[in-house]
């Protein structure tokens, strides 16, 4: 009982995502729907593996080459999810070559179990998976190569994982670099949920990973140790199907928010600009900034800076990386912070609350001047506050 439920646990988390993805299917975004591609291919995965921990020989030896598939492409295609989310806008069927190894080694075991003999496999499935009974001192090479096949999953499966892992998280960083150099509200808007995920991911897989080594006869043998990996891949599953669901920006909307505005900025000439006139351009946008307070604006965006200034955005952003060695996010955040130390001990305030004067700085809400202000000070605003007015008193 303890073992079939176990093995459902992850089916079931899968299975119930896929069901709520696919009801919304009509409102989700490219990245959301592929991410059902995923939720599909995890499926068939854990269908798989409740056969094989509860024994059904016949249906797991159909399976077991599907099972060598999807284990092999669920790293691959998660990846490209990521890709959708942080640099394709649309989906690039030139990117099918990441699930060659798992499409030739499926293939290839699909093979050998055609050209085994019943006997065959019935060693392999009793003898190899399972280890039911006795090793005969001699495998056919047909159960050899099944062997080997199963060496290589193991091998593969832990270089795509090292892949995904380091290529994913680069792809997460340089987007949200972009966002940071375009948007001055990037709540919502970055992928540090999607990066944690990742982490948590590897760590699942490292869990797999183990109990392959361990083998999967010993689970099956001690149906409460299924209990860890059973669990935290559901809660992966859980989480990856989460945060996905609730992901609505990716590369597309900031890709269309940065061409708003460029039929105008293509008039403007990119020569290079002189020392002295960015000297000019710089004070031009201090000026912005400190005259007029456009930082109170929660959505300012480097195209509407740069738009005010009569240039294009990749001078702005060149000058403020420059002068202030920052990005767009950070250098208007530091404006509001800067104003929201003010207003926090003018008494023309006092009576304001935290949230308030966050939306007074030009905050989007409270969180966001919360970890600006912290970054800033070390100290919350309204400790801030308080310290301010001891001093004062």
């Amino acid at each position: 009982m303890v073992q079939q439920f176990f093995t459902a646990l992850p089916l079931f988390v899968v299975f119930f995502w896929l069901i709520l993805f696919l009801l919304d299917y009509k409102n989700s975004n490219t990245p959301k729907r592929f991410l059902i591609f995923f939720l599909g291919v995890a499926l068939v995965n854990y269908f798989a593996h409740w056969h094989y921990f509860n024994h059904n020989y016949a249906v797991y030896n159909i399976l077991d080459s599907v099972w060598v598939f999807t284990t092999l492409a669920v790293y691959p295609i998660y990846y490209y999810y990521i890709r959708l989310l942080t640099i394709d806008v649309k989906i690039n069927f030139k990117w099918i070559w990441i699930l060659i190894p798992a499409i030739l080694l499926s293939v290839f075991s699909a093979v050998l179990y055609l050209m085994m003999s019943p006997e065959e496999i019935s060693v392999f499935t009793h003898e190899v998976l399972y280890h039911s009974r006795g090793n005969v001192s001699e495998y056919s090479q047909l159960i050899n190569l099944q062997i080997l096949r199963l060496t290589l999953l193991k091998i593969i499966f832990t270089i795509e994982v090292l892949l995904t892992l380091y290529f994913g998280l680069r792809l997460i960083k340089n987007y949200n670099e972009k966002v940071r150099c375009f948007y001055s509200n990037i709540e919502n808007k970055e992928l540090s949920k999607i990066k944690m995920l990742l982490y948590f991911l590897v760590f699942t897989s490292l869990v797999s990973m183990i109990s392959n080594f361990i083998g999967k006869t010993y689970f099956t043998d001690h149906s409460y140790f299924l209990i860890l990996p059973s669990i935290t891949h559901s809660i992966a599953l859980f989480g990856v199907s989460y945060v996905g669901f609730r992901q609505t920006f990716s590369i597309r909307d900031l890709t269309e928010d940065e061409h708003v505005g460029v039929l105008s900025e293509s008039k403007r000439q990119d020569e290079p600009l002189t020392n002295s006139e960015f000297d000019k351009l710089f004070l031009k946008l201090e000026a912005l900034f400190n005259e007029k307070q456009i930082f109170k604006d929660p959505e300012l965006r480097l195209n509407e800076v740069a738009h005010q200034l009569g240039t294009n955005r990749t001078y702005v952003s060149k000058l403020i990386n420059t002068r202030r060695n920052m990005s767009f996010c950070d250098y208007v955040n530091d404006y509001r912070v800067r104003y929201s130390e003010t207003i926090l001990t003018s008494s023309e305030f006092l009576t304001h609350s935290i949230e308030e004067l966050s939306l007074n700085s030009g905050f989007s809400n409270t969180s966001s001047f919360y970890r600006a202000f912290v970054k800033k000070n070390g100290i919350p605003p309204g400790k801030y506050r308080e310290e301010k007015r001891k001093i004062s008193s």
